[in-house]
């Protein structure tokens, strides 16, 4: 997050919550029924979504001041989007009634006849003086053998046929053609969310679930049959003709220009972020001492490198967090500078193209998987000040040839340097007290693991040395506890210093 962030993350989460549900009754819920009458329901979970993706991605990426921004929204909001609605919806809230009655068919004198037929409707086809006659089903209009919702249809297509609606093809109700439009906004501006977070390297994942919510979106938003809309809105007004309706759909009709307006759109909003993360972009957070690199995103111009500043507003830049530089395939190079003392897990995780970092001088603390399957470094050189280093740092490291360990590490942890299959030598500083399991585990190429007389281990952890398939000798100070399992598969003769 930026440097100028004002509220704490949970303070920013807990105003947030609280103004959910003002934002819901005064915002989202109007809102919603302005969209779409029927499936309100619906918009109104998209929305709420798309506000919650919204406000974490601030929170957590650019700057918790988005939480007054939000505060703020719901009076704007209901002043705005409540009187609108209230407006739009005036008239419209009365439940449907009966399907057959917006068909306009009497029923009020279905007790005068044995068959439920009144002597003055022909809405059946029955004239007054077969009343007493047998009624057959072909008496009947064939329509009514269908089902209620094809029975409806059917009479909307005779409607729309008297009314001169034959070619309905690039015509829209203006009511519709609104509803459209806004929700061509909402998937241009998640197309710039989708977009920029690609630039953030998430996991492959998470852009694999974001495109299914696109794609989903796009077919849903993009269905519309003029003679679905008219079925709404007999629903919405049972008590009106179907004649007059479509008569009065027939009125609203425009020029469907939505789809021109979406491709527009969606053009803006990929320039929009390809403009936006044009050259890479730095987050901070506050820290003690100074600022945390939060996240760095990777630029259009500028893929392979990355160069992390020494200040930030004039005050020292002190670590890394978690993930900063994860999942950037391109990277090959990282410049850090030496103010840094912390670099936290995972940091570098899957960067297959990362070959070397140069550590800073400073460094304190390397978090467990901080280079993860990082497959083409090919060396690291810990600064003597390292007194920790996470378990998993250089698992998977597959082209690692080099490695120095700080002498003021006291553990090696579960699984460290885990199919490091290029890894020759090893030296262990005399201050590490435990090599935990599987910490050399797969290392076929190991040959060489060094551990003087003035070595302080006492323990060699459950398949620490398992296959490596090289190693044919090691010397151990005496009393070193060795875990049953751990030289298992592998051919070395183990010595002790006298």
């Amino acid at each position: 997050m930026g440097g100028n962030d004002f509220l704490g993350l949970g303070a920013a989460l807990g105003m947030e919550a609280f103004v959910t549900i003002h934002m819901c009754v005064f915002v989202l819920l109007p809102l919603s029924t302005i969209i779409s009458k029927d499936n309100s329901k619906k918009v109104f979970w998209i929305l709420f979504g798309i506000r919650a993706a919204i406000l974490l991605f601030f929170n957590f990426f650019i700057t918790t001041g988005i939480a007054i921004i939000d505060f703020m929204a719901v009076f704007v909001g209901a002043f705005i989007v409540l009187p609108l609605s209230t407006k739009i919806g005036a008239g419209d809230n009365k439940k449907a009634r009966a399907q057959f009655k917006a068909l306009n068919i009497p029923t009020a004198n279905l007790q005068n006849n044995a068959f439920g037929v009144n002597p003055q409707d022909k809405a059946f086809g029955v004239n007054a003086q077969d009343v007493k006659k047998a009624v057959k089903p072909t008496d009947f209009d064939p329509i009514f053998s269908l089902t209620e919702d094809a029975c409806v249809e059917s009479f909307i297509n005779r409607e729309m046929q008297k009314a001169g609606i034959t070619d309905v093809k690039g015509l829209i109700p203006n009511e519709v053609l609104r509803r459209k439009n806004i929700l061509n906004i909402i998937f241009a501006g998640l197309i710039y969310i989708y977009i920029s977070l690609i630039f953030f390297h998430f996991p492959v994942a998470t852009y694999v679930a974001g495109l299914i919510i696109l794609v989903v979106y796009a077919i849903l938003t993009s269905r519309y049959k003029l003679v679905k809309y008219i079925k709404k809105e007999i629903k919405s007004r049972p008590q009106e003709k179907i004649s007059n309706i479509v008569m009065n759909v027939k009125t609203t009709l425009v020029s469907d220009y939505s789809g021109k307006l979406k491709i527009a759109l969606i053009l803006v909003a990929v320039a929009g972020a390809l403009i936006t993360f044009a050259k890479p972009r730095i987050m901070y957070e506050k820290a003690d001492g100074g600022y945390n690199v939060r996240f760095y995103t990777f630029g259009l111009t500028i893929m392979t490198k990355a160069e992390i500043p020494e200040t930030y507003k004039g005050e020292k830049v002190v670590g890394l967090r978690g993930n900063t530089f994860s999942n950037m395939p391109l990277l090959s190079e990282v410049t850090l500078p030496d103010t840094i003392t912390q670099i936290r897990g995972q940091a570098f995780k899957n960067c297959v193209s990362l070959r070397y970092v140069e550590m800073p001088e400073k460094l304190e603390y390397l978090g467990g998987g901080a280079f993860y399957n990082c497959v083409s470094l090919e060396g690291i050189d810990l600064p003597d000040t390292l007194t920790y280093l996470g378990g998993e740092t250089f698992y998977g490291c597959s082209s690692l040839t080099y490695a120095r360990l700080s002498v003021g590490l006291t553990e090696i942890r579960g699984n460290t340097f885990e199919e490091c299959s290029r890894l020759v030598r090893i030296e262990i500083p005399d201050g590490v007290t435990r090599i935990g399991g599987h910490a050399f585990y797969g290392n076929s190429s190991l040959m060489e693991v060094v551990i003087s007389s003035d070595s302080s281990l006492r323990e060699i952890g459950s398949s620490a040395f398992r296959c490596c398939d090289s190693l044919r000798e090691i010397t151990l100070p005496r009393g070193v506890y060795i875990n049953e399992r751990a030289f298992k598969e592998t051919n070395a003769r183990i010595s002790y210093y006298e």
